[in-house]
């Protein structure tokens, strides 16, 4: 017995210690690893799963609005008031800031090990898509950024590399998007990435970019603004949207913004989709109390009926009280802005609320110029996380004008450019149509730090309050090279106070001074410590 207990013991031992590589070699069998994973298309199009959630927050995103001339929060926002402190460490530049492109170009390390097909190119064109993504965010944040081909590894020389220039990395950016173009489907049935998404995106890349470089004098910025024409032109020729109308203007433009289901939507180039007990959000609950509002000075901006500003309408009725600012004017502005003769909550049991305005509160509206767009007054919307409202993530309505505003601004804007974009919009609100030569002067254009033309002022105007609340003015501002716009007191001021008959100042005893280094971040200082090569950007 003992002799057999120790052959056994040796037998075992010899099993462990010899036996051949291939036996020792093997991967868990209930675990994703790299040998068993990457071998088909759709194992790449599953690892693109993780890259939809960036597309959009389906929360807060009108909180975006907060740092511009558009809204007005309770509270200063530090950035814009220069008192932002450069960070020691993150900032933006940390580890996990980066590591949704070190994902994208891991995937994009495998995949030419894989059988090709056109569905694995497909699969791949979801990845360069995302990959472009995830660096306009960079370049937006930062200017140059280093541009990163492969995943890096704790040996990666890169990691000590300079910044490359934003004109090589929009370069690279701009061809996973054409590839991305070239081999996503027209339409998903399952609402993954389409080639019109990324014709989409492409446009809003090279908008920004080429007006960027034209209104900060970098040049390299004609190529890029007929490209987001280009862009633009390939999806209003392919008629397969159009602006949501339902022939009611004094409502289509609010209940576009608070729709259960967007899926067939014609307005919807790609939307984001919510269900019961699945996928939920918290926006309706929110703005019921944003603690942010729209400013003086947007209010002001929607034009009146007649088509003229309010600084030379005879329509415009004046502001002495809260409701006789909404006569008159654009339907958008009461589609947007909240105002006392429209229902504020809808209870259950189908009783009403209705708000008496102005009313200013920091932890609702402090401007007492309520967000309406997208807030649905039923009370099933405002419970916490409970709300199905769906949402937009590449709207037709942006496409127009994009493409209007790159037409003008390479100076080939006509009439049938204007009619078939920024007409369209207003068409779709009973608001008279913008003529090439504009016909007027107003008084109160914005005061541009670079002068532009009547026509690419009243397109800018038509671009801000179709966007309202969406997250989209701080680009705007920054690529025209607009920041001093947000000197303007009204920026920071609400509506007339009827105790004082003054408007309300949002922050008494300060004043906003614009400089120009907000334009662009700052790097974190450690990062700056660590690697030699790294500067800083102008100004910090």
């Amino acid at each position: 017995m003992k002799n057999y207990r120790f052959t056994l013991i040796l037998l075992l031992a010899t099993l462990v210690t010899a036996c051949n590589d291939s036996f020792l070699e093997k991967y868990p069998l209930d675990k994703i690893n790299d040998a068993s994973f990457w071998k088909t298309a759709s194992d790449v199009e599953m690892y693109a799963n993780q890259f939809y959630i960036n597309l959009k927050d389906p929360n807060y995103i009108w909180t975006k609005d907060n740092v511009t001339d558009n809204q007005g929060p309770g509270a200063r926002e530090v950035y814009v008031w220069n008192e932002y402190t450069v960070p020691a460490t993150d900032g933006g530049w940390g580890k996990a800031d980066w590591l949704g492109i070190r994902s994208c170009n891991y995937a994009l390390d495998h995949i030419p090990n894989m059988p090709k097909s056109a569905a694995l190119s497909t699969a791949e064109g979801e990845i360069r898509f995302f990959k472009a993504f995830l660096y306009f965010i960079k370049v937006k944040r930062y200017g140059d950024v280093p541009w990163l081909e492969t995943a890096l590894t704790t040996e990666s020389a890169e990691l000590f590399a300079a910044r490359d220039s934003r004109k090589t990395v929009i370069a690279n950016m701009l061809k996973d998007l054409d590839f991305a173009i070239a081999n996503l489907p027209e339409k998903s049935a399952t609402d993954r990435l389409t080639k019109f998404a990324a014709l989409a995106f492409k446009a809003d890349v090279c908008l920004y970019e080429g007006t960027f470089r034209k209104y900060h004098k970098l040049g390299d910025h004609e190529s890029l603004l007929k490209e987001a024409v280009t862009a633009a032109e390939l999806i209003m020729n392919s008629k397969q949207f159009s602006l949501y109308s339902t022939g009611k203007p004094n409502d289509d433009y609010f209940d576009l913004f608070v729709q259960y289901e967007l899926k067939g939507n014609p307005e919807g180039i790609m939307v984001q989709r919510f269900l019961p007990d699945k996928r939920m959000h918290n926006n309706v609950r929110q703005l019921g109390e944003p603690r942010t509002g729209y400013t003086k000075d947007f209010v002001e901006s929607y034009l009146c009926t007649d088509g003229l500003p309010i600084s030379i309408s005879p329509l415009y009725k004046g502001d002495a009280t809260f409701g006789t600012e909404f006569t008159n004017r654009d339907p958008r502005m009461k589609q947007s802005v909240y105002q006392a003769d429209r229902v504020y909550r809808i209870y259950e049991n189908g009783s009403k609320e209705f708000k008496p305005m102005p009313e200013f509160d920091n932890n609702y509206a402090p401007t007492s110029y309520y967000i309406l767009k997208g807030y649905s007054p039923y009370e099933r919307d405002r419970q916490q996380l409970q709300t199905i409202v769906d949402d937009f993530i590449f709207r037709y309505a942006e496409v127009l004008l994009n493409y209007a505003e790159a037409q003008a601004e390479l100076g080939l804007a006509t009439q049938e450019v204007l009619d078939k974009s920024i007409n369209l919009l207003r068409g779709r609100v009973g608001m008279p149509g913008l003529k090439l030569e504009v016909g007027f002067t107003d008084p109160a254009w914005p005061n541009w730090e670079i002068p532009v033309t009547p026509l690419i002022n009243e397109i800018r105007r038509e671009r801000r309050l179709e966007l309202s609340a969406e997250g989209k003015r701080w680009d705007d501002i920054v690529r025209w090279k607009a920041g001093k716009l947000l000197d303007n007191v009204k920026t920071y001021t609400g509506a007339k106070d009827p105790v004082t008959k003054a408007n309300r100042i949002l922050y008494p005893g300060f004043t906003r001074k614009w400089n120009d280094k907000l334009y662009l971040f700052p790097l974190p200082t450690q990062e700056i410590a660590l690697n030699a090569k790294l500067t800083q950007n102008p100004g910090w």
